[in-house]
């Protein structure tokens, strides 16, 4: 078996990575770890998403409802029941499947344009039942004052439990679309016609894709709502659709860890540009269009193109 660099350089990056932001509490203060956590939760969101964007071929501009179906679900349940703390998190990912199967469902019929202004539809409904239903979900005023464990009220101690989270679900997605699974994603992605010649069920198979990422933006929105204690309805606002769209094009979104490092990236260069100008979104939207004009196929495409050129010379 022949393995190409690509993947050594993709074991490499994993296990160092893995490495790194285990430790990176002893390195750097709670400030900059609430930061971290801010990264790599967009990073989860995005990742999931890229099961339909990348993977499969379908841009959702409605992704962030069921992210915030996740925070809203465990927001609601740990504020007006007294169910254990776990179990209100994991009820996230399964409503977030639900309303995605719901929506998906009617999706997947369209294809194209079609399908993303339909995306776009549902996620506007979201929005607009969270926004507009006062005495369920406080409307605008949002939920607040999330009760989480007091085990998980120290910013390290949610760091770790965030990081653990994160790392099963990035292993699960890993799994799932180097199984047989997400090559018929790929394969739809390329021709979903020849796909269909050669006995995939195309929709069943797009309606899968679009739950599981339903699934893990679930997670991701759980994640979030516990680490801010507080939920919003522009969670699922078309904007933030269009802002984990973003993410996976800055990162890459042919690769596994584009999505992920796109997430670092762009809440990084928020941070930074929001501390010396109020006119960060002119700033952010620049450098970002300087980003993906440059980086084309994203900053993980040119990292890896880099490193294997490097490694082709070096033979």
């Amino acid at each position: 078996m022949i393995t190409k660099p690509s993947d050594k350089i993709s074991r490499i990056a994993i296990l160092g990575a893995f490495v790194g932001f285990a430790l990176l509490p002893l390195f750097i203060g709670e400030g900059w770890l609430n930061v971290v956590i801010e990264m790599l939760i967009l990073g989860l969101a995005a990742t999931a998403l890229n099961i339909m964007f990348g993977y499969a071929g379908m841009v959702s501009f409605g992704a962030a409802a069921y992210y915030a179906v996740g925070a809203y679900t465990t927001a609601l349940l740990l504020t007006n029941t007294g169910i254990p703390f776990f179990l209100a998190f994991l009820a996230a990912p399964i409503v977030a499947a639900i309303i995605a199967a719901f929506a998906g469902w009617f999706c997947v019929k369209l294809t194209h344009a079609y399908f993303s202004l339909l995306t776009l539809a549902f996620g506007q409904i979201i929005y607009v039942i969270l926004f507009g239903w006062y005495s369920f979900t406080k409307g605008d005023d949002g939920i607040v004052n999330i009760p989480v464990p007091s085990l998980l009220s120290d910013v390290v101690a949610y760091y770790y439990f965030a990081l653990i989270v994160m790392a099963l679900c990035f292993i699960l997605i890993w799994l799932i679309v180097t199984s047989p699974f997400g090559k018929a994603l790929t394969a739809i992605r390329e021709n979903p016609d020849r796909a269909g010649f050669i006995g995939i069920d195309v929709r069943r198979y797009r309606l899968v894709a679009f739950v599981v990422s339903g699934v893990f933006l679930g997670v991701a929105g759980a994640l979030f709502a516990c680490f801010n204690k507080s939920v919003f309805p522009i969670y699922s606002h078309w904007a933030t659709s269009g802002e984990l769209l973003v993410v996976c094009l800055l990162g890459g979104v042919y690769n596994f860890f584009g999505p992920l490092l796109g997430g670092i990236v762009f809440v990084l260069l928020n941070k930074l540009i929001t501390q010396y100008t109020e006119f960060w979104p002119l700033v952010l939207g620049t450098v970002l269009i300087g980003l993906v004009l440059f980086f084309k196929g994203g900053i993980a495409a040119f990292i890896e193109n880099r490193f294997s050129s490097k490694c082709e010379t070096d033979r």
